[in-house]
């Protein structure tokens, strides 16, 4: 199946966890891993919230969907040893929730999505983001210079959003198997972003944090004004998931 649509106003949002934090993987993914100089392992976990314009399907193009998004990506490595997303979960407004049933996506329910346009009104100081289902997560946002990285580190700016934006492999689970996401990314603008977490209930339920525990500080941010997108789905192997693997959300 192949599908295209235009992301706009996208805030991406990126977290390090230890590795004891990161929820368990369907086999044959794997996390990808990054040592800290005062010892363990950590992966990322990414938030993007988005409004995805005119989605559809090239076989019959006259059909299209607009509407807002949250989704929740691990960064991983797949049994071909190519760097690859993995999408724990998905949030759409209510009217799309059928629809992501019927498309067998990573979907935790309808949620209200209030977002800014931050492409419409650039002369703002600062935009809010508010995305609730079951919890709350509210973010307020400014545009700023890229900051000096909290550990681990992955380099330069330019270093680090090729380091979460290049993946043009992602997976999320379909029955007793996964399904491949394969897209085609063009270069785009990114603006550097400085975010502070003003509510989390949300996105600890969805890590499965214990009540009570902090998320770590955002490791970086940035804002995508505006980004054509074309992918296709396909199943790759059904093998059983590995026992006591959640479900989405």
């Amino acid at each position: 199946m192949q599908l295209k649509t235009l992301v706009q106003d996208c805030l991406y949002v990126n977290w390090a966890l230890p590795s004891e934090r990161l929820p368990r993987l369907p086999a044959p993914l794997r996390y990808d891993l990054h040592a800290v100089d005062s010892g363990g392992q950590y992966g990322f976990v990414s938030a993007l919230l988005f409004r995805q314009k005119g989605l559809r399907m090239t076989a019959v193009p006259w059909i299209k969907l607009t509407y807002s998004q949250l989704n929740l990506r691990f960064y991983v490595v797949d049994d071909h040893g190519v760097p690859s997303v993995f999408f724990r979960t998905l949030m759409v407004p209510p009217w799309v929730a059928p629809l992501a049933r019927v498309a067998g996506q990573p979907f935790l329910g309808p949620g209200l999505l209030d977002y800014p346009r931050p492409s419409r009104q650039r002369q703002a100081p600062s935009w809010r983001w508010r995305a609730t289902a079951r919890g709350t997560l509210l973010l307020a946002a400014r545009q700023a210079a890229p900051r000096a990285q909290p550990q681990p580190a992955i380099g330069s700016w330019e270093s680090t959003c090729d380091y979460f934006r290049r993946r043009d492999r992602g997976y999320v689970r379909a029955g007793a198997g996964l399904r491949r996401i394969e897209t085609t990314h063009v270069p785009t603008t990114l603006w550097p972003m400085a975010v502070d977490v003003h509510r989390d209930s949300l996105l600890r339920r969805l890590l499965d944090f214990p009540t009570g525990e902090s998320l770590p500080e955002v490791h970086s941010a940035w804002l995508c004004p505006e980004m054509p997108l074309h992918f296709s789905l396909a199943p790759v192997g059904r093998g059983a998931l590995p026992r006591g693997v959640p479900a989405p959300g």
